[in-house]
Parts: structure tokens; sequence; C-alpha cells
């Protein structure tokens, strides 16, 4: 889950958080740090409910919930006994479940300028080659949108607005939640700070290379037909970890150019671990919120909390 602080213009634009097949992509892609999963870690949680992972030392132990990529159907019935059991008499709700990133533009001939760089008077869908034409045009009606909606904007704009558009509506975020059952439960949040992005973001999307714009798109196309979010919702809800993930990640390395890339991944993933080592400073239980493909991947929490002589178990550990 990202969450990202942008000028108001763009944050219409970027919904964040968030056919047949393509005949041709476009290579280059950028890299995505959480692709590659630690497979014995793709599970079937034992116990009702999503799936939990245990960490203790001494004295200690954190909770780690595995938070989903997406949004959950609305009164969606996950099981929530493990939770409020685990929240009851906790030292803190740690929220490590999100990426808050500032990329705040510096003076307003520079937002000016940027938003200039990321306009046409051109139709987008005259701009595009066949077939990504075809498929943008069959992607864009499997979301609901006219061309109008596009029309204007660069294709790494429209890539970001014709993922945002395909989010299932009315889906709500079952950490809103997880917050209010720690509130009741009078358990404090603990939460990184926002890392200041300033000017990566503009400087990369006024300097965006044609290639890279049409390898976004295509993978944008991509997601919008493979997604099939009611399945991925339900695997969370029920523990089953290999659905749970089962979204496309073909967009994530390009969402992860808005907000200074795996550099600054690397960086939060050593932060949510940070912090879950500092909740095993205090003797009881923490809870504690990490996105599924932050917690999982190869460079994931789950491997750094190892990395520090940590033993993690996991769904099923009591």
């Amino acid at each position: 889950m990202m969450m990202i602080s942008v000028p108001a213009w763009l944050a219409g634009l970027v919904l964040l958080v968030s056919s047949p097949a393509l005949a041709q992509v476009a290579p280059g892609l950028p890299e995505d740090p959480g692709a590659a999963v630690v497979e014995e870690l793709v599970v079937q949680a034992k116990e009702p409910g999503p799936a939990w992972w245990v960490v203790r030392d001494g004295d200690s132990t954190v909770y780690i919930l595995g938070m989903p990529g997406g949004g959950v159907p609305p009164k969606s019935a996950w099981d929530r006994r493990y939770l409020d059991r685990r929240l009851k008499g906790a030292n803190s709700l740690i929220l490590a479940d999100s990426i808050r990133i500032s990329i705040g533009i510096r003076s307003f001939g520079e937002a000016l300028r940027l938003y200039r760089s990321l306009r046409s008077d051109i139709p987008l869908e005259t701009r595009l080659p066949e077939p990504l034409r075809s498929q943008f045009i069959a992607a864009r009606r499997t979301v609901g949108q006219p061309e109008r909606r596009y029309a204007r904007w660069s294709p790494f704009v429209a890539s970001l607005m014709l993922v945002g558009d395909s989010a299932p509506k009315g889906w709500v975020d079952p950490r809103e939640d997880i917050i209010r059952a720690a509130r009741k439960a009078k358990v404090k949040r603990v939460q990184a700070s926002a890392y200041d992005a300033s000017g990566s973001a503009g400087e990369i999307l006024g300097s965006m290379d044609p290639a890279l714009e049409t390898a976004c798109l295509s993978a944008a196309i991509r997601t919008v037909q493979r997604a099939r979010p009611a399945e991925t919702a339900e695997g969370w809800a029920r523990g089953d970890v290999a659905a749970a993930i089962s979204a496309p990640r073909d967009f994530e390395g390009c969402l992860l150019l808005l907000n200074g890339g795996p550099r600054i991944w690397r960086a939060i993933v050593t932060e949510h671990t940070r912090l879950i080592a500092e909740g095993l400073k205090t003797p009881g239980h923490s809870v504690a919120l990490v996105d599924l493909s932050m917690l999982l991947a190869e460079e994931g929490v789950i491997r750094r909390l190892e990395d520090r002589g940590l033993t993690v178990t996991g769904p099923g550990g009591s």
C-alpha cells in the first residue's frame, strides 16, 4: 500500500493509495524489489482469518498481520478474533503497512513546467502506435472510462489513471477497521515519518523517456486485464497467502518511480523492520501491520528481522 502526498492537480490523477494478451511489450520496466518473494513463506494459515507471523525476543512478542495490497469489499466478513485477542493489552499497534512519501513541488514555476510536460494537444489515442492503441482502448472500456478522460495526458500519466480507475468502487481498507479496534482497546499507534522525496518525482516525470512511458502503459493494460481483486481479497481474508499476493505486479516498478524508486523501497523496509525490533524492547506484546509484499519479499521485513538474529514463525504461531 502506498500513500503519497502530491499537489492537488496531480492527486486527482494518481489513485493510490493505487481482452487478448498483449502482442508486444515494451522493454525496460523499472525494478520492483517486492516482486521476488520467499517461496517458503507463501503458505496457508492454520488459524481462521488472515495470516499472521510471530517474532519473539525474550519476554517480548510482536504479532505481524500481513496486509493486502488493495481493499476488500464493504462489510467483508473476515475473521477478527485473533486481531481482537492480540490487541487486548498490547503495548502498541505498529503501522508498517504503508509507504508514506512527500513529493511536494518546490515552486509554482516548477509545477507549471511539470504540468505542461505531462499534457498534449494531440489526443492520446492518436499518439499511440498499434497494437498498443487498440489494447489501451479495450482496457479503458473494461474500466468504464471514455476516451476524453485520458486524451490530453502523457502515456505515463494515463497509465496511472488507468490503474486507479480499475480499483473496485466502494471497497474499504481493512486497516481502518484495525485502527478503530486499536483505538477502542486503547492501544497507541506507532508509525514511521513520511519520507521527503521532493523534486524527485518532478525530475522523473519531466524527463520521462518515451520507451519507458510505453512500457508503463503496457504494464498498466496488463494489470487491468489480469487483475482479479475479489479472488485476492478473499484469499487474504481466509489466510491463503498465495491467493492474497496473486495480483499482477507488472506496474509496481512504474509506481515506484514517483517516490524515489527501489532505493526508497529498501529504506522503508529497513525502517519498518526497525519499528518492529523497537517493539520487541518492551516486555509484553505488540501488533504490527505489514504489507504482504514488503513482508515476504526476498529483501523484505521477515528476512531483515532474521538478519538481526530474530526467529520469525509463520501463520499458525500462538
